[in-house]
């Protein structure tokens, strides 16, 4: 089910070193410029095992894969939604099994409770779609949102950051009653609500953590680049960064290809463990490979046995990026 030419195998095969603690299955995606033999905008979705596993593509086709913004992993399977063909994508682990839900302007998504919510930042909304259906309709949480982008799904609440203006990370009943600020003056274009904590991403460089309320706000680690994306594990941070600064065969630095980073749940030990394509040829614009989100996938053994414990087929407790 997958399609692969040359240039998207480069696109895969094209990391660094791994420097994680787990052995887990690390995802993530990415976007590049192909300027050879037209020019087109190529997304892909990618993974390895950590530490120190070769990389592959799960996913090059381009009528499932082109502007991928983040990837998710939540209820058993990786989600991503794609602005350039409007639509939410899914599939298992191992790159099988996909479905695709037709929501225009996508921007970050979570599932939670047979749900799948969907933020779009155009439109200023929050939707939600019910997954037991064949072909589920949209319905509208909140709405009259500025600039909605990542979102993370509890229980019984409904979290958001707003980007641009409003930097700041909102909470909500899950009917979208009862709207409150928790943070501001955070532009975050990720984050993930983990046990007592929120965890999350700056576009200026940060990781923080703050209480599930918004108090104690906490600096975890720094100078990361456009931070885009999150997943906390039992033991771990990852983060990923959309590129970082390159220097070229010229001498001359620039903005390189996007990286993955791994660190404690504390900040501590923070460490490059992931940099996505970054070729350069003189003849053409020199065009890195952004990375825009990562996923941790649990070893197979260790989400078939959650899921066992569970008694769930789908809804395994999630783990995003």
């Amino acid at each position: 089910m997958k399609k692969r030419g040359p240039y998207l195998l480069a696109l895969a095969l094209s990391c660094s070193s791994f420097a994680a603690v787990a052995a887990d299955q690390l995802v993530w995606s990415e976007t590049f410029q192909r300027f050879t033999p037209t020019f087109a905008f190529v997304g892909s979705i990618n993974t390895a095992t950590v530490p120190g596993g070769a990389s592959s593509a799960l996913v090059t086709d381009p009528t499932r894969v082109k502007g991928p913004n983040g990837v998710e992993f939540a209820a058993g399977r990786l989600w991503w939604p794609d602005q350039q063909l409007g639509r939410v994508v899914s599939m298992r682990p191992d790159g099988s099994e996909f479905k695709t839900y037709n929501v225009s302007g996508a921007y970050d998504i979570d599932v939670q409770g047979g749900m799948l919510y969907v933020t779009r930042q155009n439109s200023g909304d929050i939707l939600k779609l019910d997954l037991s259906q064949t072909f589920p309709s949209a319905e509208i949480v909140s709405s009259g949102l500025t600039s909605p982008f990542a979102i993370d799904v509890t229980a019984d609440s409904v979290f958001w950051t707003q980007v641009g203006s409003s930097n700041r990370l909102m909470r909500s009943n899950l009917d979208g009653t009862g709207a409150q600020t928790l943070l501001t003056g955070v532009n975050s274009y990720d984050f993930e609500v983990s046990g007592d904590y929120i965890y999350l991403t700056t576009t200026d460089g940060f990781v923080k953590r703050a209480n599930l309320d918004g108090s104690g706000l906490t600096t975890l680690a720094s100078g990361l680049g456009f931070l885009n994306g999150i997943d906390v594990t039992d033991d771990a941070l990852y983060v990923s960064a959309l590129h970082g600064v390159t220097t070229l065969p010229s001498g001359t630095q620039t903005l390189g290809a996007g990286r993955i980073f791994s660190m404690a749940l504390d900040g501590s030990g923070a460490a490059e463990i992931l940099r996505a394509q970054e070729i350069y040829d003189p003849n053409l614009p020199f065009s890195p490979s952004q990375v825009r989100g990562v996923a941790v996938v649990p070893e197979p053994s260790t989400y078939a046995l959650l899921l066992a414990g569970l008694g769930l087929t789908g809804l395994a407790a999630r783990r995003r990026g």
